[in-house]
């Protein structure tokens, strides 16, 4: 009896069975941009490192001991044009210029002792009634010629003395910068000896490698065998960057020539460019540029009108974009005219009813159906949950930030 009661409460308590409606298909959100034509700078990348633009080897031309050093012919030191870098000894030079000029002096007193018996033959000639020109012996031309050479010989010795003993002296040849000292005081120099080496600081040079499909975007200053002038003589801006810390700075230099070989292992051609006057103080903290200092580097180059910019994740690794239109996805696929780190730029070829997504969909297929991401609607939500305390991921502060410089340009 208890068991078929049992069996009746089973049945009669039995669960019913829901009947759930089917789930309509969900749509791919994307957001979107309107394309619209404007003007875009190239800037196109590169790379180098800082190279003196005049350097030079300090070489003693003269033999001595080293007797001073300035303070200013130290490593890194600045110095100016027409300054005692180093001074050797000069006693033995200082001797030999005075017996120079004493052999000057002898052989002036000869010379004109012997320009003096030459005129006193030459009268005694006439005296004896010849009205003729007396023969050379006679008039001692031979022995007044000996004494001339013999007095520009001494007058060359001394200007080779007075010079010796100027180049004891080591002047600066221009306003610049030690690289290295390689003598000091009480050091035995012969003539051909290293100083050091120093490079002048009106100006700095850097060698940048150009890739061959960035040469259509610059007019570089070609020259010609039968041109005396360049084809483009305006220069071309270039700005040198470099992250020193936690702080990147700048440099503006000109694009002053370009090199005449193409490298043979990377293919690639070469532009110089100039930094002057690289050692001035800053205002704004910027340090001066360094001898062997890698930077990157932007040079300006054409500007491009009625192209449409894209950043870069409007393009599919496909080469690819993809359009909306009515609500529909349709895959075009694309040729830039420049890409950079953060953009593409393309032609305009859009209609004004058709919308690029932004947002990277995958393998997608043309024909998909999209929801659009009304715009200022990721922003809504983001002050939303701000305001109840919750902290945004990053996906969700950078598309609130896209949609907010949207809002901006609009």
């Amino acid at each position: 009896m208890a068991a078929s009661i049992g069996v009746w409460l089973i049945f009669a308590t039995k669960p019913e069975a829901k009947k759930f409606k089917e789930a309509p298909a969900l749509k791919l959100r994307t957001e979107v941009m309107s394309p619209k034509p404007e003007s875009y700078q190239v800037w196109v990348p590169s790379y180098g490192i800082i190279k003196p633009k005049t350097q030079s080897l300090v070489i003693a031309q003269v033999s001595g001991q080293v007797t001073s050093v300035s303070d200013r012919f130290r490593d890194g030191a600045f110095f100016e044009k027409g300054e005692v870098l180093l001074t050797i000894d000069d006693a033995d030079y200082l001797a030999q210029f005075t017996i120079a000029q004493a052999e000057l002096k002898q052989a002036e007193f000869a010379y004109q002792d012997e320009k003096a018996r030459s005129e006193l033959a030459l009268k005694d000639w006439q005296e004896l009634g010849h009205t003729t020109k007396p023969p050379s012996l006679v008039a001692r031309e031979p022995q007044l010629n000996s004494t001339l050479s013999n007095l520009e010989a001494s007058k060359a010795k001394v200007t080779q003395a007075e010079l010796n003993l100027k180049r004891t002296k080591i002047i600066a040849p221009y306003a610049g910068r030690v690289l290295n000292l390689e003598v000091n005081v009480g050091q035995v120099v012969s003539n051909g000896t290293t100083l050091g080496s120093v490079y002048a600081v009106d100006a700095v040079e850097v060698r940048l490698p150009l890739k061959t499909s960035d040469l259509t975007h610059l007019s570089l200053p070609e020259s010609y065998r039968n041109l005396e002038v360049q084809t483009d003589t305006d220069p071309i801006e270039v700005q040198l960057q470099t992250r020193l810390g936690n702080k990147n700075h700048s440099w503006y230099g000109h694009l002053v020539r370009v090199e005449g070989t193409i490298d043979e292992q990377t293919r690639q051609l070469f532009v110089v460019v100039e930094v002057s006057d690289p050692y001035q103080y800053r205002t704004d903290g910027t340090p001066p540029l360094k001898v062997g200092q890698f930077v990157n580097a932007l040079i300006k180059g054409h500007l491009l009108e009625n192209v449409v910019v894209l950043p870069r994740a409007a393009v599919a690794s496909g080469g690819y974009i993809n359009l909306v239109e009515h609500d529909i996805l349709r895959r075009m696929d694309v040729t830039p005219v420049w890409v950079d780190d953060e953009h593409i730029v393309m032609p305009n070829l859009f209609k004004d009813t058709q919308l690029i997504s932004t947002t990277p969909l995958g393998g997608v297929v043309s024909g998909t159906k999209v929801s659009i991401i009304q715009e200022g609607l990721t922003a809504a939500i983001e002050e939303k949950k701000v305001a109840k305390g919750k902290k945004p991921n990053k996906a969700q502060r950078s598309n609130a930030a896209d949609h907010q410089d949207e809002d901006k340009g609009s």
